[in-house]
């Protein structure tokens, strides 16, 4: 599934993210500048030191957590590869405004599953 980034009225600071075509009510994940991107590189094996970016480790965080622990895998064949490294280079690292109300971890569960569903194994 393609990666989507979506601007929400009610969040105009951050930007939304999902693999699904559209965000859960109430339950959108957006991406985390508070936390390092993760670079997944290839020079005949994958590693994370030496070789080209071939894949990113994408942090998010759901709009009712205070701090993110979730990565959703993006591919150098995504259109937003390289979007994602320009957006990280420029915002990163920044403070995340702590929620106006929490989340239930077992309902931030459930909307990573259903938005994120080839990241969620």
């Amino acid at each position: 599934m393609a990666l989507k980034l979506i601007k929400l009225h009610a969040h105009p600071s951050e930007m939304a993210v999902t693999k699904v075509g559209s965000v859960v009510s109430d339950g959108a994940f957006f991406l985390d500048f508070s936390r390092p991107l993760e670079r997944i590189r290839w020079l005949g094996v994958r590693n994370r030191w030496i070789g080209f970016t071939a894949a990113l480790g994408v942090p998010v965080v759901h709009q009712g957590e205070r701090s993110g622990g979730f990565v959703i895998g993006v591919g150098a064949s995504d259109p937003y590869f390289a979007d994602l490294q320009a957006l990280w280079k420029a915002q990163y690292p920044a403070q995340r405004t702590p929620p106006a109300t929490a989340a239930d971890g077992l309902q931030i569960i459930a909307d990573f599953a259903a938005q994120f569903p080839d990241d969620s194994r």
